[in-house]
């Protein structure tokens, strides 16, 4: 149990460090709104088409929503599948138990997947130059960050689904 825990506060560091990536684009932002840095030229998109922009990026968003959620299911069961507790492999340089990995990479997919959305209303900024757009992209990223950051609760139910399969066979 205590290699589960650690591979969790690892975990939570890497998902700490990526959701502190969306505080600096709102400090970039920020800079640019106050006129402490000037973009230069006009925005190269705006109106309709920028409408349409967002709107695609919001479905886009709303795909990877789900696609998240299936692929991390998907990595969690392949690992399981590839022998999850069983498999010990030596010269692991990450300090991470090897039968947490599925866990692990599951996690940190599921971190890029929530920040995409900040990263399109950053784009849509620059683009169109309107903060709105950024702040709503970053609202619906937070509240990805929100429903899908790991629960070490789940970790310790799959942990005591592995083992107890194990000890079965």
């Amino acid at each position: 149990m205590d290699k589960l825990r650690a591979a969790y506060r690892v975990v939570v560091i890497i998902g700490l460090a990526i959701m502190a990536s969306l505080v600096v684009y709102v400090v970039i932002v920020g800079l640019f709104e106050n006129k402490n840095m000037e973009l230069q030229g006009p925005a190269a998109m705006s109106g309709t088409d920028l409408e349409i922009m967002k709107f695609i990026l919001l479905g886009v968003s709303g795909v990877i929503l789900f696609l998240m959620k299936f692929l991390s299911a998907k990595i969690i069961k392949a690992g399981t599948a590839q022998g999850g507790m069983s498999v010990p492999q030596s010269g692991q340089a990450s300090g991470i138990a090897p039968e947490f990995a599925p866990l692990v990479t599951a996690a940190v997919i599921t971190f890029a997947f929530c920040e995409a959305p900040a990263i399109f209303g950053l784009v849509l900024y620059f683009i169109g130059r309107n903060a709105a757009d950024f702040y709503l992209f970053l609202i619906v990223s937070l509240f990805f960050f929100a429903t899908n950051f790991p629960r070490f609760s789940s970790w310790e139910e799959w942990y005591r689904q592995q083992s107890g399969g194990q000890r079965r066979s």
